[in-house]
């Protein structure tokens, strides 16, 4: 008999059991320059993410860095404490802090073609973490945005 109700538990357990869906990256939006402070250009985002799966998680970690042709600017870092709703669309603000020092040695070799555009191409990279019931997936983030200023 214990036999028996072991078997069946285990059958519903596989039964009930729904397959776990990749988040996926949408992309940014909402870049915006927010000025410069302590010699620093203070810039926000928002990433975009998609939820599929029918189960709440919440932000672990994030781990993306600002590029400009392959040089790293800065790391940008989540500004609040996400929750993933499910089957949602979901918003995690980023800002980051990038030195004019470090903008600038890339951007002299290019400053004619900086002047006449009055912006530049910014390649977000890297990946943020999420959890959801114990499972962990790691979303990788490939992103270029124009930043005019």
């Amino acid at each position: 008999m214990k036999n028996r109700i072991l078997v069946v538990l285990i059958l519903l357990s596989f039964v009930g059991c729904k397959n776990y869906e990749e988040i996926e990256f949408l992309g940014l939006k909402e870049v915006k320059v927010n000025g410069v402070k302590n010699g620093e250009l203070l810039i926000s985002s928002k990433a975009v993410f998609n939820n599929p799966n029918d189960f709440k998680g919440k932000l672990k970690s994030a781990n993306i860095y600002a590029l400009y042709k392959g040089d790293t600017l800065a790391n940008v870092t989540p500004v609040e404490k996400v929750v993933v709703e499910p089957n949602e669309k979901f918003d995690v603000p980023l800002a980051l802090n990038v030195s004019m020092n470090k903008l600038q040695k890339g951007l002299l070799s290019n400053l004619a073609s900086l002047l006449r555009k009055r912006s530049v191409e910014i390649e977000f990279t890297g990946n943020i973490k999420v959890s959801s019931f114990g499972f962990n997936q790691t979303i990788p983030v490939n992103y270029k945005e124009d930043i005019s200023f």
